[in-house]
C-alpha cells in the first residue's frame, strides 16, 4: 500500500511540474512563470561566469522567471551546437531564447522560425542578422570599444617613433566572429585616419594576412601566438581581442623570455591580467561589466515579455544612474547614464561605454572570481 501511495505521489508531482512549465509559462502563486533559455558562447569561462551571475541576480529579483543556461566549453563549442540548443528551446516552447552568437548567419533562420512561433528572440554580447531577432543587448558601441584598445597600446608605446615605429599585431578569435570583426574594423579605420598624426609612432599590421585568428580554444590560442612572436621578434605591441587571447599572449611572451619587450592591451576579464599588472608587464585591459550585461539582458527580456518593451531612444533599467565602476585614473565614481541606456537602430540596446581596467579599479569588477566579488558596489 505504501509503495502504491508513493507511486501516486510521484505521478502527482510530475504532473504538477509539467503543468507549471508546459508551453513555456506556468504559475507561481497565481503569477505567470516564464521560461527563458540562455545560450552563451561558452560555459565555465571567466567572462561568461560573470555574465551568468548577472543573469542569476536578475532572475532572483524578478521572481517569476526560470533561466536555463546551456552551452559548451571553449574546446567543444560550435555554431552547430548552439543551433541544437535553440531547436531544443523551440521544441519545448520556451517564452524567450537569448543567444550570444558565435557567428551572425549559421542559425539566423532558425531564430527567425522561433519568432514566427511567438517566442521572444534576443541576442546579447554578440549579434545575428537583425531580421532574425527582436532585440540585441550590446556591451558597448563597437567603435568605442575598438578605439579604446588602440589608444591604450598607443599610450604604452609612446616612447617609440621616428624612423622606427613600433610594430603592433592584431589578434582576434575567428574570421566570422561578429564582435571581433567590428572591433577590428574600428581599430583599422581609426589607425588609417590618424597614422600620420596620433599613431605615427605605430606600425600596425592591418593587412588581412597579418591578422592572427587564434580561435576560441585556449590551447590553440597559446600555440598560434607563440608562433607569431617566434616569427616576428620585432613586434613591440599586441592588441588582443578576447578573454582567451590576452592570457595566451602573456603566456607566450613569458615562455619566449620577452616579457618586458612587448606591451599588451586587450579586451579581457581584468582578473586574468592582475598578475601581469602587478608585475608591471601590462598596464590595463578594456572591457565592461559582464555581470551587468547579463543582468540588463534578462531585465529587458522580462520587460518585453510582460508588455513593457522600451520605445524611443533610451531604455531606463534599474542599472540606470547607478555605479558602473570608478575611474582607472583618479578613482572617481562613474555611473551609468541616469536617462537610460542608448537604443540604436534595429533595437540595439547599449549597456554603456567601455571601461579601462587597471589596478586602481580592478576590485570593482563584479561577479568574478567569486559570486560576491565587487558586489558591494552593485546598484549604488
Amino acid at each position: 500500500m505504501k509503495r502504491i501511495l508513493s507511486l501516486l505521489l510521484l505521478v502527482f508531482f510530475a504532473a504538477s511540474a509539467s503543468m507549471v512549465f508546459a508551453g513555456g509559462q506556468g504559475e507561481k502563486d497565481g503569477e505567470k512563470v516564464y521560461r527563458v533559455g540562455v545560450i552563451p558562447k561558452f560555459i565555465a569561462e571567466d567572462y561568461f561566469i560573470a555574465c551568468e551571475n548577472g543573469f542569476r541576480q536578475a532572475e532572483r529579483e524578478r521572481g517569476n522567471v526560470r533561466v536555463d543556461w546551456v552551452g559548451d566549453t571553449m574546446s567543444q563549442t560550435s555554431a552547430a551546437n548552439q543551433m541544437n540548443y535553440i531547436q531544443s528551446f523551440i521544441d519545448r516552447e520556451y517564452d524567450a531564447i537569448l543567444v550570444s552568437a558565435l557567428d551572425p548567419n549559421s542559425y539566423a533562420d532558425k531564430l527567425a522560425d522561433a519568432r514566427d512561433k511567438g517566442i521572444l528572440v534576443m541576442t546579447w554580447d554578440a549579434d545575428v542578422r537583425p531580421d532574425a531577432r527582436d532585440w540585441f543587448v550590446n556591451q558597448g558601441e563597437f567603435d568605442e570599444i575598438g578605439i579604446a584598445t588602440l589608444k591604450g597600446i598607443a599610450g604604452d608605446l609612446k616612447d617609440h617613433g621616428g624612423s622606427s615605429p613600433a610594430k603592433v599585431a592584431l589578434v582576434s578569435t575567428t574570421t566570422d566572429s561578429p564582435n571581433q570583426n567590428a572591433w577590428l574594423k574600428a581599430i583599422i579605420n581609426e589607425y588609417n585616419s590618424k597614422k600620420s598624426s596620433d599613431y605615427a609612432h605605430l606600425d600596425l599590421m592591418t593587412e588581412a594576412n597579418e591578422i592572427i585568428y587564434a580561435g576560441n580554444d585556449q590551447g590553440t590560442a597559446d600555440e598560434k601566438i607563440k608562433s607569431l612572436l617566434s616569427a616576428n621578434r620585432d613586434i613591440k605591441g599586441i592588441v588582443a581581442l578576447s578573454s582567451n587571447t590576452v592570457p595566451a599572449v602573456s603566456s607566450a611572451r613569458d615562455q619566449l623570455n620577452i616579457g618586458e619587450d612587448i606591451k599588451i592591451v586587450g579586451i579581457s576579464v581584468p582578473e586574468s591580467s592582475r598578475k601581469d599588472m602587478e608585475e608591471g608587464k601590462m598596464s590595463a585591459v578594456v572591457l565592461w561589466q559582464p555581470f551587468d550585461l547579463g543582468y540588463l539582458t534578462l531585465q529587458l527580456a522580462m520587460d518585453v515579455l510582460e508588455g513593457n518593451a522600451p520605445s524611443g531612444n533610451r531604455y531606463k533599467s534599474s542599472l540606470s544612474g547607478t555605479n558602473m565602476t570608478v575611474s582607472f585614473i583618479d578613482g572617481s565614481v562613474v555611473n551609468y547614464p541616469a536617462e537610460g541606456h542608448k537604443i540604436l537602430a534595429e533595437n540595439e540596446v547599449i549597456l554603456g561605454p567601455p571601461i579601462v581596467w587597471n589596478l586602481n579599479n580592478i576590485d570593482r569588477f563584479r561577479g568574478y572570481p567569486k559570486t560576491d566579488h565587487g558586489m558591494e558596489y552593485f546598484l549604488k
